[in-house]
């Protein structure tokens, strides 16, 4: 039988292993894989889906790992062209920085691009700061994108959106394009005490 002390001791090294893995390598993203899907809906995502009428968001097999991936796609809808975008609100942050990445597919007509919004806000939900990356097309495969950036002191929740934009010079986006995205991880320093996303 192991004595108090050795028992106290293992006690305190698990405790410590639990904070430490709290702030390094969490993914603070809901369903960042892209394995969950109620209908087109990604779960723990909104979309600009409108039900029984247009699908620009949809589960597709085409993926990075896993059986799924999550596509956005352009299409046409009453005269215009509509794009799909993901978005994903109220992520819970603290501390210095931010590191969004993940993988993604572009399939570009007319120069249409895929756009990466991360938004940081305060607790009353002002905009604090926004970090932007756009993603061009490589070849038909999956390419890595990292969006990264300082957490100003006045932010407390982050959201995500994910979409396609046109082309600045023809301000018009093109039926056919889509962009595909998998594995999606945002990490940072979660507060101790703060109840992470499952």
């Amino acid at each position: 039988m192991k004595s108090p002390n050795a028992v106290r001791g293992i006690a305190a090294g698990v405790i410590v292993l639990l904070c430490g893995a709290a702030f390094s390598g969490i993914n603070l993203l809901r369903n960042g894989d892209f394995e969950r899907f109620t209908g087109d809906e990604p779960d723990g995502w909104t979309t600009t889906n409108i039900p029984k009428a247009l699908t620009v968001v949809s589960p597709t097999t085409k993926a990075h790992s896993g059986k799924y991936a999550v596509k956005c796609e352009v299409k046409s809808f009453y005269g215009s062209q509509m794009a799909g975008m993901i978005t994903q609100k109220n992520i819970r942050v603290s501390g210095t920085a931010l590191e969004l990445k993940g993988e993604y597919v572009l399939n570009s007509v007319g120069k249409d691009a895929g756009f990466i919004t991360l938004e940081l806000q305060s607790s009353e939900g002002s905009t604090v700061k926004i970090c932007q990356e756009y993603l061009s097309p490589h070849g038909g495969e999956y390419a890595a994108f990292q969006v990264s950036g300082d957490i100003p002191p006045a932010a407390v929740k982050a959201e995500i959106r994910v979409t396609l934009l046109p082309a600045k010079e023809s301000e018009r986006l093109h039926e056919g394009s889509y962009l595909l995205l998998d594995d999606l991880v945002l990490s940072g320093i979660v507060a101790e005490g703060d109840v992470l996303p499952e």
